[in-house]
């Protein structure tokens, strides 16, 4: 959910003001009246709780993201997001993964039980503010398993394309130096 910046300052604004007014006029009337104030701010706050990252070295093997190599030598690895089933806390907003943490040249066992997730281009993004972090749209992954045989509770693999990772990197360097010589120029 996205916060309504404008009605979080508004409500901010009104709060304060009768919080003022009762301390310029000591009215208790303009006290009872800021005292709602809050309940008016709430419901514009932002949601911090609206993504999960994975964190490998603190989820105690609950998780691993590992790289492997296609086999058939097409030039397209894959990055593979192993966790228990039960970790991903599919109510939220965006899964986040540091490329820092991908583990090289592991050997993944077979597992005949596996359900995959395949993450598409489009439901990738990247992290506004903590660099070589990477997002994972889940409402986009939970519309498209609608429409397969097993549920989200079933997830224990998501697979991405590292093509695709490393596009939406290139596209965001590129984007502010292209940015940078349009206004200079």
């Amino acid at each position: 959910m996205k916060p309504n910046y404008f009605g979080l300052i508004a409500s901010s604004i009104l709060f304060l003001t009768f919080i003022v007014l009762s301390l310029v006029f000591q009215s208790t009337t303009y006290l009872y009246i800021a005292s709602v104030g809050p309940l008016l701010i709430v419901p514009f706050l932002p949601d911090i709780r609206s993504g999960q990252y994975i964190k490998p070295n603190q989820a105690k093997g609950a998780v691993r993201l590992i790289t492997m190599e296609n086999k058939d030598k097409s030039g397209s690895d894959f990055l593979v997001i192993l966790f228990e089933q039960g970790f991903v806390k599919w109510d939220r907003g965006q899964l986040y993964f540091n490329l820092d943490d991908v583990m090289r040249d592991v050997y993944v066992k077979p597992d005949p039980f596996a359900a995959t997730m395949t993450v598409l281009k489009y439901d990738l993004s990247l992290h506004r503010s903590k660099k070589g972090w990477v997002g994972i749209s889940l409402p986009q992954l939970q519309q498209r398993m609608s429409q397969l045989s097993y549920t989200t509770n079933e997830i224990n693999r998501i697979v991405i394309q590292l093509s695709d990772v490393n596009e939406l990197l290139q596209k965001t360097v590129s984007q502010p130096a292209a940015a940078g010589r349009s206004v200079g120029a």
